[in-house]
């Protein structure tokens, strides 16, 4: 054992037979509690949709969306996550850096290839009539080849390796028709040509010491701290600090002078939408699946649709609503262009609004559902208001709360959190499911216009 190494295991308390007695129990408890449920849960909505017709198209988009996300979060937080003392004393040191990062990169593999086996548990679960047993058996393989070219994948977007990444977010969106075609084969036979994915992963897996190679310490340490900062803001429920650490420093556009006839700050928000291209492209592409969902939403026999439309739109509201975040949280300081806050607050909703209405509104006129499109809009952006407005959390809420079934103090904190995002989840979600396009429509810009009085009267405290 290396020296770095000993002294690492010797300065960290090592677990007795009772701490690891309780890790069990916990991980036990954790899977009862939440995962069989939310397994449940996602079998009961996927079951009255499996006689839908779904096309490979629909499942390439949607793996090649996860392609996509995992190169993008290998940016922020990559597989490989060493804490920081580790890499200034052992990844910065002359052993081989493969050999040094191996753990690491083997713990997320499993991690990723279990969740991925665990969907395609659900998926199966959720038929009405038992597979073949070899159709399934392929099927477990296709889809556990596919963990793998997500979890590589992750890594390359750590590595930064563009051609890499470009190449595996690619080969995950070419995985959707041989994944369609192996679910189709479970009711007859299996489809022998789809066994391509278990190569294709098998073969990516032997670039993975490259890129493993080309992770820089220095880069390393920078996740590993960032990281540990935002664990810190998350702890003390500060979610807006927390996002502004993973917010990568803009540096394009420093001298650009936007002299356009508009109100100042509607200026300002705009160049900083092309300042942050990534950002406003990950905005209105949100926006536009959010949109292209609403119509299937409708029509469809369980909610799912609706609430990952709904989701999705105010995902879309908080990546093109850095102006009125900003405003809100520096409301104390001096006012800008002799604006008073609630005119400045007024301008930075202008170009998320009009953004969002436009862009889900085009995208549900493909579906022949723009009203609803244009309300759903509204909706998001009044949520996002109420949730930028709500400034610090009360320290009230972290007195103790002991129950029967233990301390519950954390659990309202959460809801303090997340209260404009389930506000939005729960009504945006149930109107668009229960009713029908122009009662939904109008129902949808009630919902809105309640929201904004709610976010006023947050502002006004």
């Amino acid at each position: 054992m290396r020296a770095p190494d000993r002294l690492l295991r010797e300065l960290r308390e090592r677990p007795s037979t009772s701490d690891r007695a309780t890790d069990i129990y916990i991980a036990v408890l954790a899977v009862l509690v939440f995962v069989v449920p939310l397994a449940r849960w996602a079998t009961l909505q996927l079951a009255p949709a499996m006689a839908r017709d779904v096309g490979p198209v629909h499942v390439a988009i949607v793996t090649a969306a996860l392609g996509v996300a995992a190169v993008g979060a290998g940016r922020t937080r990559g597989p490989v996550a060493p804490t920081a003392p580790y890499v200034d004393w052992v990844v910065s040191g002359p052993d081989d850096l493969a050999r040094v990062l191996r753990p690491f990169w083997w713990r997320s593999l499993g991690g990723v290839t279990a969740v991925a086996v665990v969907a395609g548990l659900v998926v199966v679960a959720s038929r009405d009539t038992w597979p073949d047993p070899l159709a399934a058996v392929v099927l477990a393989v296709v889809v556990l080849a596919f963990g793998l070219l997500l979890a590589v994948a992750w890594l390359a977007g750590q590595s930064r390796l563009r051609l890499s990444a470009l190449a595996l977010a690619l080969l995950s969106a070419a995985a959707g028709w041989p994944l369609h075609d192996a679910w189709a084969g479970l009711g007859t036979q299996p489809r022998w040509w789809v066994m391509v994915v278990p190569v294709v992963a098998v073969v990516a897996m032997l670039s993975a010491r490259r890129m493993v190679v080309a992770l820089l310490p220095s880069r390393l340490r920078t996740q590993a701290l960032r990281w540990s900062q935002v664990e810190s803001f998350a702890i003390t429920a500060d979610l807006a600090s927390a996002a502004d650490v993973l917010r990568g420093r803009t540096r394009r556009g420093r001298g650009w002078r936007p002299t356009f006839g508009a109100p100042a700050l509607v200026r300002r928000d705009l160049i900083g939408l092309l300042r942050s291209p990534g950002r406003a492209a990950a905005g209105i592409a949100l926006a536009g699946l959010s949109g292209l969902l609403l119509s299937p939403a409708q029509d469809a026999p369980t909610p799912i649709i609706a609430i990952a439309a709904v989701a999705l739109s105010y995902a879309a509201a908080c990546y093109l609503s850095d102006g009125l975040r900003f405003s809100a949280a520096n409301r104390s300081r001096p006012p800008v262009f002799g604006l008073t806050p609630a005119r400045t607050a007024l301008q930075h909703l202008v170009v998320p609004t009009v953004l969002l209405v436009v862009v889900i509104s085009a995208a549900a006129a493909v579906g022949g559902v723009a009203a609803s499109g244009c309300g759903l809009a509204l909706l998001a952006v009044a949520c996002r208001a109420a949730s930028a407005f709500k400034g610090l959390l009360p320290i009230e809420y972290l007195t103790p709360i002991v129950t029967p079934v233990g301390e519950m103090s954390s659990l309202r904190v959460l809801f303090w959190v997340a209260d404009a995002f389930l506000v939005c989840v729960l009504v945006g979600a149930t109107i668009l499911f229960q009713t029908d396009l122009w009662t939904g429509a109008g129902l949808l810009l009630l919902a809105a216009v309640l929201v904004g009085f709610w976010a006023r009267s947050r502002w006004a405290r």
